[in-house]
């Protein structure tokens, strides 16, 4: 009798432990309660981060903010490669903030660690968290979901871009896009060094005369920098159209982005 009591309690854990793995990402964060709800998923190659907001990918820097400039500190000898940290505050049962790091760890009775999760339910549960959310939440879930190692997130990103709650994280997933499909038809990487691409007095001219072009009405100037993103020969101009039709945010500039990532355009 003693032996079946404790074969069914064996069975009862197994049971509890196969319910825990079946349940999603989403359910997990709500059932997680009211605080800080932590998550870890492994980071795309080339990112790196000090564990509190600075962010190093390729050529550029995320700043606290989510904001990227040129060129990095000396904070970035100290940069930890991975994995990525997402951080949700939830109040009344609704994610209201989320922040992603690379590296570092929030623990204490006062966090839900959710442990390591896959890369791809990650961004999966992150880009359909950044559609319906303010900008405080969008913002936060579009960077973890674009650095997740291993993920192909273009088309979730795509309608994130066209239909999100917030104009701020439309704005951003238009951008993240433009970088990708940037990256896409130079043959890089998305936080990939570019190398040495001193441009050509020529280039420095034309690459000015297409940021001219991006300060005209977007009637006139989104029809041209597709054109030039999709036929000028030189990569290192088409880059530029790319990132100028990036910050547009215009529905032509998202078509674009979602044929060159998805291979559609020849």
């Amino acid at each position: 009798m003693r032996y079946r009591h404790v074969l069914a309690a064996a069975a009862a854990i197994s049971l509890g432990a196969g319910h825990a793995a079946a349940q999603s990402l989403a359910q997990r964060v709500g059932d997680a309660g009211d605080g800080l709800i932590q998550l870890r998923f492994a980071s795309r190659p080339g990112v790196c981060g000090d564990g509190r907001g600075m962010i190093a990918g390729g050529d550029h820097m995320m700043l606290g903010d989510g904001g990227w400039s040129e060129g990095s500190g000396g904070w970035r000898r100290r940069c930890q490669p991975g994995p990525v940290r997402v951080v949700l505050r939830k109040t009344n049962g609704a994610v209201e903030r989320v922040s992603s790091f690379i590296g570092g760890n929030d623990s204490g009775a006062d966090v839900h660690d959710l442990g390591t999760i896959s890369a791809q339910e990650a961004a999966t549960y992150l880009l359909a968290l950044a559609r319906d959310a303010p900008h405080g939440v969008g913002n936060g879930a579009v960077v973890g979901a674009i650095l997740a190692d291993s993920t192909a997130p273009w088309p979730a990103l795509a309608e994130v871009a066209r239909d999100a709650h917030s104009h701020e994280t439309r704005q951003d997933a238009a951008f993240w896009l433009g970088q990708a499909a940037a990256a896409r038809i130079t043959g890089t990487t998305l936080f990939g060094d570019r190398g040495d691409e001193t441009p050509s007095d020529d280039e420095e001219v034309r690459g000015e005369a297409i940021f001219a072009l991006s300060q005209q009405p977007r009637g006139q100037s989104v029809p041209a920098l597709i054109s030039v993103a999709r036929t000028n020969r030189d990569p290192v101009l088409r880059r530029k159209a790319l990132f100028w039709l990036g910050q547009s945010g215009d529905p032509r500039a998202i078509d674009l982005f979602s044929e060159i990532l998805t291979g559609a355009e020849h």
